[in-house]
């Protein structure tokens, strides 16, 4: 996803994009976000998009670097945020080896590590640890694979219920899902509205961020409504809910 991708999504982000934040059902981010808050520190959002949490960062520490690839969202982020003196913006690959960053004591970032190219991911969270400080702390958000096929079971079960046989159910399904299941899934792509995302298995994440020299800390499930997943979704279809992986980790000394 190129930066005219995302300069061409920045008038509609709201309605294009999903909103992690609003959709966070026990605000489980936000309590990580307070638990290492302080006006002593310095937070990075990598990937800001057009400034979500940049008033939550902004309030709680004291400075905040707002990092993104459009100019467009970054403008969209700067606008909304003209009250909040203690955030700096910045245009930035951060798939970029080249791009320099400031130092961090505290880094966000929320579904931005979700494109196609392997190479592209691994660069990106690379940047995330060159720029956050040893011993500082780091919050990352991506898409669970488990989650998404764990709505694919919930949706042959819903069409099982609906009265549809097993092969009707299990057929419907993989058309409703846009033949999703085909794109890679073994790489944790998935089509998300025509474009190949990527989703991560909990282990998947421990290996990566241990391999960059990080210490897990926690993983925990960002929880949404199955109405983020369905259109209508059956009164029945309760918790389990789908989610997002959020894990905490520690940049080592």
């Amino acid at each position: 996803m190129s930066q005219s991708h995302w300069d061409k999504i920045a008038p509609c982000y709201d309605s294009e994009i999903f909103d992690v934040l609003a959709n966070d059902s026990n605000g489980i981010l936000l309590s990580y976000i307070s638990r290492f808050a302080s006006k002593k520190s310095v937070a990075g959002d990598f990937g800001c998009g057009v400034g979500k949490f940049l008033p939550t960062l902004s309030k709680q520490f004291r400075l905040v670097h707002a990092m993104d690839i459009s100019q467009a969202c970054l403008k969209v982020a700067q606008a909304r945020c003209r009250c909040l003196p203690n955030i700096e913006y910045l245009r930035v690959d951060l798939s970029d080896d080249s791009a320099r960053l400031a130092k961090v004591d505290f880094a966000l970032s929320v579904n931005v590590a979700i494109m196609a190219c392997r190479r592209t991911l691994a660069g990106i969270l690379k940047k995330i640890s060159k720029s956050l400080r040893h011993g500082g702390h780091f919050v990352l958000v991506v898409p669970s694979l488990e989650s998404m096929l764990f709505a694919e079971f919930r949706l042959i079960q819903w069409n099982l219920k609906s009265g549809m046989t097993h092969a009707q159910a299990t057929s419907a399904s993989v058309e409703e899902a846009e033949g999703s299941l085909d794109l890679r899934l073994e790489e944790g792509l998935v089509d998300i509205d025509g474009v190949a995302t990527k989703h991560y298995l909990k282990e998947e994440l421990i290996v990566l961020l241990e391999d960059l020299r990080f210490d897990i800390e926690a993983i925990e499930k960002v929880e949404y409504d199955w109405s983020t997943e369905f259109d209508q979704p059956p009164r029945w279809m309760k918790e389990p809910y789908p989610w997002d992986w959020l894990v905490l980790s520690k940049k080592r000394k």
